[in-house]
Order: C-alpha cells, then sequence, then structure tokens
C-alpha cells in the first residue's frame, strides 16, 4: 500500500532520512517517536504538502508525484491541521469534500459522526479542537481508502471519543485490506492496534521491528547479590538498592542464563510493557545520536 525509498527533507536545523520503509495492506504500523523526531515532517512528506529533497513515494502502486493528484483518493489522512470551511456546517463539509472521491459514502459520515457524538448540523467555527479532529476522522474514514495516516489523531479527543475511535480503527483492520500508519509519541494509543513499530529518533528511523518481537526479547530481571556482577550483557537500565538490583534487558535468554551462572540469589523475571521498551529505545538513541 505504501512504498518509501529514500525519502530526503532538510531545513536549516532538521533533517529527515533517508527514510524506506514499506506497509502492506493488512498492516498496523505505529510511527513511534518524540516531539521534535521528524513524524509530522515525514507525513507532511508523504501528503505532498512539503517539497523533498530527494527519495519516491508509492501509494497503492501509484508514484505520488505533485503533477498528478489521483494518488490522494487511495489515503485517508488526520494531521495536525484539517482545512475544513469554518462558516459551512460539518454536513456540508462532508458533502463538498465526497463530490471529489468515488468511493465516498455519507451513509459511513453519518454513521462515523453519530460514534463519535459530533453533531454534523453546527458549523465549524462552532466546534471545539477536538469536534474539528473528529470532523477530521470522518472525513478521512469516509472515503473508504486502502491507506489510513494518521499523525496524533486522538489530539483533543475525550476519553470516551477516543476509545470509540479506537474501535472504529480496529474494525477498519479486520477486513485486512487496509494499511494503517499512525504516528504517536503515547505508544499505549497504538500498542493493542499495532503489529509493527518503527522508531523514529531526530530524523532518522533507528529501529523497525514487529511488536511481539519486542514483547518476546525484552524482560526486566531482580534478584539479590551482595556485589552486582561486571558487564551484564544486553542490559539497557538498571537501579541498585543494594542487595537487591533490578535491570531491563534486551535480550531476555541472554541476560538471564549471564545471571544464573553468576549465581545471583531470588531471580525473578517479568515482562516489560511496550510504553516502557519505547521509552528505553528512544533514550538509546538519543544518548547515540548526541554522542556521535
Amino acid at each position: 500500500m505504501l512504498e518509501i525509498e529514500q525519502l530526503t527533507k532538510n531545513y536549516r536545523d532538521f533533517s529527515l532520512g533517508p527514510v524506506n520503509l514499506s506497509v502492506e495492506a493488512g498492516c498496523a504500523l505505529g510511527l513511534v517517536g518524540a516531539n521534535g523526531s521528524g513524524k509530522t515532517t515525514l507525513f507532511r512528506s508523504l501528503m505532498g504538502t512539503v517539497r523533498t529533497d530527494d527519495g519516491k513515494v508509492i501509494v497503492a502502486g501509484n508514484e505520488a508525484t505533485p503533477d498528478k493528484g489521483g494518488w490522494k483518493e487511495h489515503i485517508g489522512y488526520v494531521g495536525d491541521y484539517a482545512p475544513f470551511f469554518d462558516s459551512w456546517t460539518g454536513e456540508k463539509n462532508l458533502m463538498n469534500l465526497g463530490r471529489f472521491y468515488r468511493n465516498w459514502s455519507m451513509d459511513t459520515a453519518h454513521e462515523l459522526a453519530s460514534r463519535l457524538r459530533l453533531d454534523l448540523g453546527k458549523r465549524v467555527r462552532q466546534y471545539s479542537t477536538g469536534n474539528r479532529t473528529k470532523l477530521a476522522i470522518v472525513s478521512a474514514l469516509s472515503r473508504k481508502a486502502t491507506l489510513l495516516i494518521l499523525d496524533e489523531p486522538s489530539n483533543g479527543l475525550d476519553p470516551v471519543a477516543r476509545d470509540s475511535f479506537m474501535d472504529i480503527l480496529h474494525e477498519q483492520l479486520e477486513s485486512g485490506e487496509i494499511a494503517l500508519l499512525y504516528a504517536t509519541h503515547h505508544i499505549s494509543e497504538i500498542e493493542v492496534l499495532a503489529d509493527r513499530l518503527v522508531f523514529l529518533s531526530d530524523g532518522t528511523v533507528v529501529r523497525d521491528v514487529i511488536k511481539e518481537d519486542l514483547i518476546e526479547a525484552w524482560r526486566r530481571f531482580t534478584f539479590r547479590k551482595e556485589v552486582l556482577p561486571e558487564n551484564i550483557p544486553n542490559v539497557v537500565s538498571q537501579r541498585s538498592e543494594h542487595p537487591y538490583h533490578e535491570l531491563t534487558s534486551d535480550n531476555g535468554k541472554i541476560t538471564e542464563s549471564f545471571l544464573h551462572e553468576q549465581r545471583v540469589e531470588q531471580l525473578e523475571s517479568s515482562i516489560v510493557s511496550i510504553e516502557k521498551i519505547a521509552v528505553e529505545i528512544l533514550k538509546s538513541s538519543a544518548k547515540e545520536m548526541n554522542h556521535a
């Protein structure tokens, strides 16, 4: 559904890429990064709202070029800005947008608006930030797109609306016919949906992994030892309160084997949350880039 080849965008004080990425139908990819990591720059580059310096983007087999706009018909996009006519109602905005998409469904738009508790009869200027976001979501999902590109789409949504939105995305993905690219710095939003995670730091893709592989590999260990062993392999963080120690490993099997060899006492292992893993990966990447 999406192929990105050597995509590069340079600003005076920031550079994105080169980024190489592909997303297949049925894949839910979570793009994870801190604020300023380049997520929005990447999405704007994909959508053609900023001119890139190098690289190629292919959407559903069609090269995304400025002189042709047909490729955008395959995309449902929610970004940091939703361009609607403020003097029009939500309903009128959606009906006008529907003229540009062959697969547009007003029935779907009305159903989604109802589930998100969005009053389409109000003028957009009367909408709160959250309701404007809801209108953008309805717009993105009513065109029957095969690629959903969502940049922090839950910003401004209340907890009930956010929960409804996640249910809607689950239903969209069940068909296996669409691909989802969801950018966030709150991993808990995408943790259940995503089957693949891409970590972006300072404009660079630092890790591209299957979510289940991370869950399987990472472990937290607690144990007792009078003297903490040196050179414990694969440790990404640790803390001690003598004689007890706690550490996080990105390869639990290797670390556990080493600790057994060191004859530590009261060794216990537990799963590490995806959110904790994400934090450690991004912290480690930031340190490596600062030392480079």
